[in-house]
């Protein structure tokens, strides 16, 4: 059975092509940058940055810079149509309050950067500032180099194929099931999109801070859906089993959808891909 859903608008295939590197996959990619995850909400910016400082709007984006000290900064990036979602983000200068990125921090030596990235794929010379940017194929993320050989800005960003390619369908659900029955949360979140909602009780649960910090303490309610002993995804999974099905959605491609049409709590779980693997984008409760 294919079934339609237009609930949420996500995906990029609709943006031209020339903003978007092709890859064959989007299996293994980054997606964290100085604790911000791509296609995180844009609500986990604002209400851990604070206002922008400066704000960049063009035919396709619209682009926001936040201050990390006197020497850093950072940008995010949002489509003009999906602006509620982190398209890319950069950060740039020179600072010890930001986190490393695959162990490379700001003012790094080049070698260093080489040692660990490997030699880039391509190089292009930016008069203003004065930096070389290193392009790697097949990743999602660009670097530059300034004039004194030092790791000046890491920029991530979402490829052509990283909402909306995974290795196969009906493969994540078996790791959520027993994550789910093991109560163990940090397999849990490993699987969710972080731009998954919960909808329960007529609210939205979602993620709206910074990705790392709600690893290290998700959300008590958000984690109490999941499961909690009572009303949760972990009561249900103990009592019925869902049907899967095919979902179609015009923009994001194909899902799955599990239905529980026998459930007394839950109504189903949505899966979409995220760099290469099916993950929790839906969680809708039955209203009482």
């Amino acid at each position: 059975m294919i079934k339609l859903k237009y609930k949420k608008a996500i995906i990029i295939i609709t943006i031209a092509s020339a903003l978007l590197p092709t890859l064959l996959y989007a299996e293994g990619l980054q997606t964290d940058l100085n604790g911000f995850r791509l296609w995180q909400f844009r609500s986990a910016v604002t209400s851990t940055m604070g206002k922008p400082f400066d704000k960049i709007t063009t035919d396709y984006s619209i682009a926001e810079a936040y201050r990390l000290d006197d020497k850093a900064y950072m940008v995010f990036e949002y489509l003009n149509k999906f602006q509620n979602n982190i398209y890319s983000m950069q950060i740039t200068g020179r600072t010890d309050k930001a986190l490393p990125f695959m162990g490379l921090s700001l003012g790094d030596d080049v070698n260093k950067v080489i040692n660990i990235l490997g030699k880039p794929s391509g190089e292009e010379k930016i008069d203003s500032p004065r930096v070389t940017k290193y392009s790697y194929e097949g990743k999602n993320y660009t670097i530059e180099i300034d004039d004194k050989n030092r790791l000046y800005s890491i920029k991530l960003f979402i490829t052509k194929d990283f909402l909306s390619k995974a290795d196969g369908l009906f493969k994540s659900w078996a790791e959520f099931k027993a994550a789910i029955a093991a109560k163990d949360v940090e397999r849990i979140i490993r699987m969710l999109r972080p731009d998954v909602e919960i909808y329960k009780n007529g609210k939205v649960l979602s993620i709206n801070q910074k990705y790392v910090d709600f690893e290290k303490n998700p959300d008590k309610e958000f984690v109490a859906a999941l499961i909690g002993e009572k009303d949760s995804v972990f009561s249900e999974l103990t009592e019925t089993e869902p049907e899967a099905e095919f979902r179609l959605h015009e923009k994001v491609g194909v899902g799955e959808v599990y239905k529980f049409y026998k459930g007394k709590i839950l109504k189903e779980i949505v899966f979409y891909p995220y760099n290469g693997i099916d993950r929790v984008y839906e969680i809708e409760f039955r209203e009482k």
